[in-house]
């Protein structure tokens, strides 16, 4: 329908876009038009504007639509007001916060809640399945997260040669190859000229990754639970000398970086063993503790990595797999004065 203005985007996202279309144009009819796809070019995060009732309304397809992209609708919101999210898959919490905050939406199935004074639809009730992405499986694997972790820390790796990728990330040489395919492939990775590609979208990958780690990687890293025997930790636990194979991460990791959260959960990622960790900082295993331990999975970080924290994707990833109210805000946080320069 509209593909041919803009063969660059990624055909599954431009299925998207014309579905929502279709779906709006069936309940607006001719006060709808079609104004224009967005071109990396412009450094925007919006994929195209529909045009309805003379006013612009800037719209964001995803794959799917899950609570912990919210934020970031959020923030376009607030940018430019009337926005519009579509997805192949919403899910029902992900509708019912949209429609709260008063972004509209469309999904596959052709549910929709949309308000632009004097209109107003909200239809529910139709069928609408979970997206299922072969391609993802192959892109964020164990393996594939890890190297879009390093991705996200320096995006100019990805014009690095595979055998300089492999190094930096502990993958073979095929799974670098098969990684960058298939990113190539979904257009998170896009050519910018004979010589160089950059990614397309720096917080769609970083979403994107952030699911595969959560679902993926996370789980296989967890080593055990523990508390300390030391009463003072919660007060002076920033003054412990971790040593350079252990770097907090989630809520310590946040308040070191923005001093905005005060941390009831301890994340710590570590290459130091057990018994070396019980001896040196007091902690004892205990299934309700409150200190989490997890392997560390990176080869190598960037020289101006903070001392003591773990990289900051990491960080806003272990803050928003959560439903505290503290946490996803320090999230935000974490993203606009750590991430938002790479977008």
């Amino acid at each position: 329908m509209f593909r041919e203005h803009n063969t660059k985007m990624n055909t599954n996202r431009q299925d998207i876009l014309e579905s929502a279309f279709a779906s709006l144009r069936s309940e607006l009819g001719k006060k709808l038009n079609w104004k224009g796809f967005r071109t990396h070019s412009e450094n925007q995060w919006y994929d195209a504007v529909f045009i309805v009732e003379g006013k612009k309304v800037y719209v964001i397809a995803k794959n799917e639509v899950r609570p912990h992209q919210l934020a970031h609708f959020q923030t376009l919101k607030k940018k430019w007001d009337n926005v519009l999210v579509t997805g192949t898959y919403i899910t029902p919490n992900s509708k019912k916060i949209l429609k709260e905050q008063g972004i509209n939406y469309v999904d596959g199935g052709g549910n929709m809640f949309f308000e632009l004074d004097p209109i107003y639809i909200h239809l529910e009730g139709r069928r609408n399945t979970p997206y299922k992405d072969n391609q993802k499986d192959q892109v964020f694997s164990k393996t594939g997260v890890k190297i879009v972790f390093q991705f996200l820390l320096n995006p100019n790796l990805i014009n690095a040669t595979y055998r300089d990728i492999t190094n930096s990330t502990g993958a073979s040489l095929g799974t670098v190859s098969k990684v960058m395919k298939g990113l190539k492939e979904e257009g998170l990775v896009i050519q910018l000229n004979e010589k160089e590609w950059i990614i397309k979208d720096y917080d769609e990958l970083l979403h994107r990754w952030r699911g595969g780690y959560l679902e993926k990687l996370k789980p296989s890293l967890f080593v055990k639970r523990y508390r300390s025997v030391q009463r003072d930790f919660y007060t002076e636990w920033k003054k412990l000398a971790l040593t350079s194979e252990s770097q907090w991460g989630g809520e310590p990791a946040a308040d070191i970086l923005t001093g905005y959260l005060k941390p009831e959960q301890f994340t710590v990622y570590t290459d130091e063993p057990q018994q070396d960790i019980m001896k040196r900082y007091r902690w004892v295993p205990d299934n309700e503790g409150d200190i989490y331990l997890y392997r560390r999975f990176w080869e190598e970080l960037p020289i101006e990595a903070i001392e003591k924290v773990v990289p900051a994707p990491l960080v806003y990833a272990d803050l928003m797999d959560t439903d505290d109210s503290r946490c996803i805000e320090t999230a935000k946080i974490i993203y606009e004065q750590y991430l938002s320069k790479y977008k």
